[in-house]
């Protein structure tokens, strides 16, 4: 009988300790609910509630900072504007305050005209009875502002705004991009709005002030003022005269031969500083939406892959010159065509040359001869060398868009792909590589990395200055001064006698490409362009000029006379002296 209560005791006795811990352990778990509550409310959500306390007790303004300007530069000294600010209005509506919609539509459509979708558009806003801010109208001018004004139509209302405005409108397009708007904000879209968006847009600031509990402002209450700080302003490499005249013979040589584009772009290749860039079609940024496809946005000299063909050459030869592979007389027999399994490598038009030396080769741009040279430096070398031009990747110029080309061909060991990327086909690039890259020939073996910012002030006056970059040295200056001396002989003896410039020795390359199909082989549709540099003796521009399927078969009849017509105005505006 004890044995048995003794039992019965000590099971009372485990019960018990059982249920503390229970109630223990639950009044713990409650413990750090409202812990963890009390962080919500107090820490994580302490922002939260302090903007509402302010906005009841006070009123929150924002201060809008003014972008930076942007601009050219000229001979001159000068610096002309090519992205300004414009003082205008937004036109909103109160809902609540407005006493009859389909009136007051008909009223701003006195102002002017509205298509029915617009009409159906506001009259749909100015019914929102719950709705306190109904944006209307962007960018109205001040006579605009002034007629509505005068209907005083009550719940309109008017905000000061800024808009971005382009006085050089399509000349400009592709290096400024626009300004457009993401719900109500103004955003840089494309270009250098959109690369420089945070230092142009500068930050906003802030007015706090109290109020009663009546929501009345007080006069002589506390307030807090964080001002705004202001865009930082760029200075740009490009000379507005030098862009001007590149983009006019671009259009005009596009509409001479009836051409689907083109770009043009011109560097100093002593610094990699970029003169001048532009694309057809192009696009007024004031009235960017305008369009009749988004795609005429994109910036092709930048983002734009494209088979090269022919002007490759150049570095072909580069590559055998500077492993020793090949001198400028070392000949080789052409037949005219080549066999790589059941794949055949021709010259253009089926010509065949005989007994050839490499300055020949270029001069008379012979697919064999390349051929030839390149396998005489050996694939490895080839892509070692074309990497180190900058080939299959991004050169790092201010643009968010730009393509990084391919040239991943070259790590097939099959000879035939070796052999097609030795005159430019079955690879791509983009014209700002090949601009730089034929550079560094001009400038003695250096690859810098393109710029079109020089400068970068801030609201404060600090002044960013953006010094030339030399990424590494290519080729030797000797192996450089030796094919510069080769081109120069392509436009003396060559197909490239249209590039020549009366008084100077010119260097350079023609291209004429076929175009790829998106379903594979290619189009009957081709590329032409050109790229070269002046004087020789000590180059101060490289230009390259790339027009898309012209109605004419070679690039010496279409890219050659256009870079010929931009190096000129060069030399002569520049007053380089004159070499012969």
């Amino acid at each position: 009988m004890f044995h048995r209560h003794g039992i019965i005791k000590n099971s009372h006795k485990e019960n018990s300790a059982a249920r503390i811990t229970i109630v223990a352990a639950l009044f713990f778990f409650l413990a750090v609910l409202i812990g963890l509550r009390l962080f919500y409310l107090q820490v994580w959500r302490h922002g939260s509630f302090q903007n509402q306390s302010d906005e009841q007790r006070g009123s929150l303004k924002k201060i809008i900072p003014s972008r930076g300007l942007i601009y050219a530069a000229d001979q001159a000294g000068d610096n002309p504007l090519v992205a300004d600010n414009k003082e205008l209005y937004l036109l909103f509506a109160v809902p609540p305050q407005i006493k009859n919609a389909t009136a007051t539509v008909d009223a701003l459509n006195k102002i002017w005209p509205l298509t029915q979708t617009e009409r159906e558009k506001i009259w749909r806003q100015l019914q929102k009875v719950n709705d306190p801010y109904e944006p209307l109208r962007h960018y109205l001018t001040v006579e605009e502002k002034n007629k509505i004004f005068d209907l005083q139509i009550a719940g309109l209302n008017f905000s000061p705004e800024t808009k971005r405005y382009y006085p050089e409108k399509n000349i400009f397009s592709h290096l400024t991009g626009f300004v457009g708007f993401v719900g109500d904000s103004q955003v840089g879209s494309y270009g250098l709005e959109e690369f420089f968006e945070s230092e142009l847009k500068g930050q906003s600031g802030e007015v706090k002030l109290e109020k009663d509990p009546a929501g009345r402002l007080i006069g002589v209450g506390d307030f807090e003022i964080t001002p705004a700080v202001n865009g930082a302003d760029l200075y740009l490499t490009i000379d507005r005269q030098v862009q001007f005249k590149t983009c006019s013979v671009l259009a005009e040589t596009i509409k001479k031969f009836e051409a689907e584009g083109g770009s043009a772009l011109v560097q100093d290749p002593n610094t990699g500083a970029i003169l001048a860039l532009c694309n057809n079609p192009d696009f007024d940024p004031n009235n960017y939406n305008q369009v009749a496809s988004a795609s005429v946005y994109t910036n092709q000299a930048i983002a734009s892959q494209f088979e090269p063909g022919s002007i490759f050459k150049a570095f072909t030869m580069a590559v055998a010159l500077d492993v020793g592979a090949v001198t400028p007389e070392t000949t080789y027999e052409d037949k005219g065509v080549l066999v790589f399994g059941k794949e055949t490598v021709r010259n253009a038009a089926d010509k065949v040359y005989g007994l050839s030396s490499m300055t020949k080769v270029l001069e008379y741009s012979i697919n064999t001869g390349a051929v030839f040279a390149a396998e005489s430096a050996g694939r490895e070398n080839m892509k070692k060398y074309l990497e180190n031009f900058g080939f299959g990747v991004k050169t790092g110029i201010e643009f968010k868009s730009e393509a990084k080309g391919d040239i991943s061909s070259l790590k097939n060991k099959s000879a035939i792909y070796l052999a097609t990327s030795s005159f430019g086909q079955g690879i791509a690039v983009t014209p700002i590589q090949i601009l730089n890259a034929f550079s560094a020939i001009a400038n003695g073996g250096n690859l810098y990395q393109p710029f079109v910012v020089k400068k970068i002030i801030s609201a404060d006056g600090r002044n960013k200055e953006i010094e030339p970059k030399i990424v590494r040295r290519v080729i030797s200056e000797r192996t450089a001064n030796v094919l510069k001396a080769m081109l120069v002989s392509v436009i003396e003896n060559g197909h490239g006698k249209p590039a020549a410039v009366k008084g100077y020795y010119v260097g350079g390359k023609t291209g004429t490409a076929e175009i790829p199909s998106p379903a594979g082989g290619y189009l009957n549709a081709f590329n032409h362009s050109f790229v070269g540099f002046a004087p020789a003796g000590s180059p101060r521009f490289t230009v390259f000029v790339k027009i898309t399927n012209p109605k004419m078969r070679f690039a010496e009849s279409t890219a050659a006379p256009a870079f010929a017509e931009i190096m000129k105005f060069l030399l002569n505006y520049y007053q380089v002296p004159t070499e012969r």
